[in-house]
């Protein structure tokens, strides 16, 4: 399919591109604000410093903190570039924030530190990162990081059987802190997440639209944060509201319940044989994106097709593309803004370390190869 979305980010590029082009923006000349193409594009504020950030690494811009952008001059005739005074050292007798994060091995990683970090710039706070693999490393960076004298956390936290203790603590102390892309159901805490709960709705309702009625959900991890029980939520509000009959047996979940780690061996095998026994489904919405990479290993395997004799919805893109398109049917979340949006939060929680606020981000559906109509004679079983 060719219905991947060019990013907004992209096109604003473009057009600032082809002002300087076209000569309609000269060197030295101001490029319009962030405001004015806010309001000129209808985007975030992330997504035009985004753009921005692409133009000055290829050379076309430059900027001046307190001024604006301005295009670079490209000869003598030019205004000069005005340079701009040396940074002074990072101590942590600056403003600095701390972000505790998984490991980046993908994209999702990367891209809401990328958000962190332009935000964390323009608000003038520097940034410390480190990563943890377990609960446990979790605990030991919080309290190195309020060792060392942060102003303030983001945390990503960990999917585990119960709440961190170190982020309890945090609570208990007020010192401010925002959790990103979750949030802990029954703890209010300052939080910047996706709309998990609408997504798989939606997700789920595409499905349907497509005309399948047997759509199982696979979801690997045991977790006490909210975006895998919301997503869940969300695929069996659609079932309901489509009026299609409940059947637990379509149902993979908690598959890393018996590991104290995720292991990909074992969710394959579990994958393997919970499709074995359910040849009926016809479509699979994936709670997570590694799942679905999962699924359409185990579906290759038996001698069932993607899409044709089953489709592959998941939450997040796997990162697998066909001809630079997206190959997997995914919701889509803006983790660049869901970044600057935990920056912004955790530093009115500095301020106030009263607040408690959640902001929840919407999603976007991607359409790929991986999902098409079910034949006419399996919609109605």
């Amino acid at each position: 399919m060719r219905n991947a979305k060019i990013p907004l980010y992209v096109k604003i590029r473009e057009y600032i591109k082809n002002q300087i082009d076209s000569g309609s923006l000269k060197p030295g000349d101001q490029v319009p604000t962030e405001a004015e193409l806010m309001d000129k594009f209808q985007v975030s504020r992330v997504t035009i410093t985004t753009a921005i950030k692409h133009l000055v690494e290829e050379g076309l811009v430059y900027r001046i903190a307190g001024k604006g952008t301005f295009v670079e001059a490209y000869n003598a005739d030019a205004p000069p570039r005005a340079v701009s005074p040396a940074l002074p050292p990072i101590s942590f007798q600056m403003n600095a924030i701390g972000f505790i994060m998984y490991p980046a091995r993908d994209l999702f990683m990367y891209r809401l530190l990328l958000g962190i970090e332009e935000a964390c710039r323009d608000q003038g706070y520097a940034l410390m990162v480190r990563s943890s693999l377990s609960q446990q490393d979790e605990i030991q960076a919080i309290k190195e990081m309020v060792a060392a004298g942060v102003k303030g956390l983001i945390i990503y936290p960990l999917d585990g059987e119960a709440y961190n203790e170190a982020i309890l603590e945090l609570k208990a102390n007020q010192f401010p802190f925002v959790l990103v892309d979750r949030y802990l159901p029954g703890i209010k805490t300052n939080s910047v997440y996706s709309d998990n709960y609408g997504g798989a709705l939606q997700a789920t309702n595409h499905l349907i639209e497509l005309g399948h009625r047997n759509i199982g959900v696979v979801s690997s991890p045991k977790s006490k944060t909210s975006s895998s029980e919301e997503r869940f939520q969300g695929y069996l509000e659609a079932i309901r509201l489509a009026k299609i009959r409940v059947q637990p047996h379509h149902w993979l979940t908690r598959i890393d319940d018996d590991s104290p780690f995720h292991d990909e061996i074992t969710a394959i095998e579990h994958i393997e044989e919970w499709l074995s026994e359910n040849r009926d489904i016809t479509a699979i919405f994936a709670i997570q994106s590694p799942d679905a990479v999962y699924i359409s290993k185990v579906a290759a395997k038996l001698g069932i097709r993607v899409p044709e004799d089953l489709s592959v919805m998941t939450f997040d893109n796997p990162g697998i593309s066909v001809l630079n398109n997206s190959y997997f049917t995914h919701m889509e979340q803006n983790l660049e803004l869901m970044g600057n949006r935990s920056v912004e939060l955790l530093i009115r929680a500095i301020q106030n370390p009263q607040i408690a606020e959640q902001i929840n981000i919407p999603v976007t559906l991607i359409n790929g190869q991986s999902t098409i109509a079910v034949k006419r004679d399996e919609s109605s079983a």
